[in-house]
């Protein structure tokens, strides 16, 4: 019997949470504090280490933590109710759950959370929402209506709060990552009157507990539990950054020696905390020292990405990434990956079969590269569709890494999408250019 989710596939090859403690633990801890549980997605993260990296670095630059615990950035309440909006859009019951908790701690109101909103509410929620869905349906209006109520700055924060949920929605929804009994406890009252559906990330249905209760805003002793686990967290990630800038264009510079290409999108962002971090994530990425399975075909995946979500530009940065790391890529095999990004067909063993020959007539491709291009096109929509004859495939030709390390990149590219696409409209007449 196949099994149905690619987490469920991947499970043997976890990394134990007594090893990331012992390498982690001031980061894990933290979250506990922050969501009120350590996430089931981290053990699959770490599979390939730079997944686990990529994650530690997003989320807390992305929401200025711990400092936006004390007012320092957007307000965290509305930073929050974006993040919980933009997953509901997106499908992802896992990371609604895990917004729904952190927003509620944060101090969002619970009406806000059942769609009873103020009208500064009412607009993170429309900004978000839009971000989320595929193609991005942003216009002007959103970003005028955002500041009627926010500065430049906290705009930019809370669009950078639902830029990172793109990647841990992706993550979660592809992946089918378990969601936690604990944080069923916490949200089942608020959200089971609405139409969320933990679906695929309950392993049975008597995981759901007999009690629920809403999670208490933010105490004096998450302040201080926090404040206390704040320097060894940064210690871990100051290793991580060591060397990377933050303004442009020394990012821009960076990135083009690291990687190949300069990432112009991050010329954009005001906050140099984000940009630094975001430059990290970009190079470890595509290094192809850590890459398990290849520069190219990840690349690849890329296009194939933008092409489905509509993002011509990101699709248009991933083909040049392609061509930098395998200068001798044919064209049609290019236009091959796109039209694979814009088939609606994808369902059937036999729609699979004929993909993966396909991709491999041309013998540039191996079969594990197809595998990644066919694995890449299910985890690309929102939600993904990647049901247990897909996993089977994907586990028959790709390691544990390359599953995992596949899923971070897709994610790594949902998330640049929903920055592009916000800055697109609100900075129009600065082009993405190199």
């Amino acid at each position: 019997m196949a099994m149905s989710t690619l987490a469920e596939q991947l499970q043997p090859s976890e990394i134990s949470f007594d090893e990331l403690h012992s390498n982690y633990h001031p980061m894990l801890e933290m979250v506990r504090h922050l969501i009120g549980v350590v996430p089931n997605c981290d053990t699959l993260l770490e599979i390939w280490p730079t997944g686990f990296r990529t994650y530690n670095l997003i989320v807390p630059n992305s929401l200025n933590l711990p400092l936006s615990l004390w007012g320092m950035g957007a307000p965290k309440d509305m930073v929050g109710l974006g993040m919980y909006a933009s997953s509901a859009a997106a499908s992802c019951a896992y990371c609604t759950a895990h917004t729904c908790s952190f927003a509620l701690r944060r101090g969002a109101r619970p009406e806000s959370i059942a769609g009873k909103r103020e009208p500064r509410e009412a607009a993170v929620v429309a900004m978000a929402e839009a971000l989320a869905h595929i193609p991005a349906d942003l216009n002007k209006g959103h970003i005028d209506e955002m500041h009627r109520y926010f500065s430049a700055s906290d705009v930019e924060w809370i669009m950078l709060g639902v830029g990172m949920m793109g990647f841990l929605n992706k993550f979660m929804d592809a992946v089918g990552v378990e969601l936690e009994v604990e944080s069923l406890t916490d949200v089942g009252e608020i959200l089971t009157p609405t139409d969320w559906n933990p679906d695929k990330h309950l392993r049975s249905a008597d995981a759901m507990p007999s009690e629920n209760h809403l999670p208490g805003v933010d105490s004096l002793r998450t302040y201080w539990e926090v404040i206390k686990l704040a320097p060894g967290a940064i210690n871990i990630e100051r290793q991580w950054l060591k060397g990377v800038p933050n303004r442009w264009p020394e990012v821009g510079s960076y990135l083009r020696d690291h990687t190949g290409h300069n990432f112009p999108v991050l010329k954009k962002l005001s906050h140099k905390r984000a940009i630094r971090a975001y430059t990290a994530v970009l190079r470890d990425n595509l290094n192809v020292e850590t890459t398990t399975i290849g520069l190219p075909v990840k690349a690849l995946s890329g296009v194939l990405f933008g092409t489905l979500v509509g993002n011509y530009a990101l699709a248009a940065e991933n083909e040049f990434l392609a061509k930098h790391h395998s200068p001798g890529l044919d064209d049609k095999l290019i236009d091959q990956v796109k039209q694979l990004g814009m088939r609606g067909d994808f369902e059937s063993a036999e729609v699979v079969k004929q993909t993966m020959q396909q991709l491999t007539a041309s013998n540039q491709l191996t079969q594990r590269d197809a595998a990644c291009l066919v694995l890449a096109r299910a985890a690309a929509p929102s939600p993904a569709s990647l049901d247990g004859m897909l996993v089977e495939h994907a586990a028959s030709l790709l390691s544990p890494e390359n599953n995992i390390e596949l899923m971070v990149w897709i994610s790594v590219q949902q998330f640049l999408h929903r920055i592009m696409s916000f800055y697109a409209i609100a900075d129009p007449d600065r082009q993405l250019s190199a």
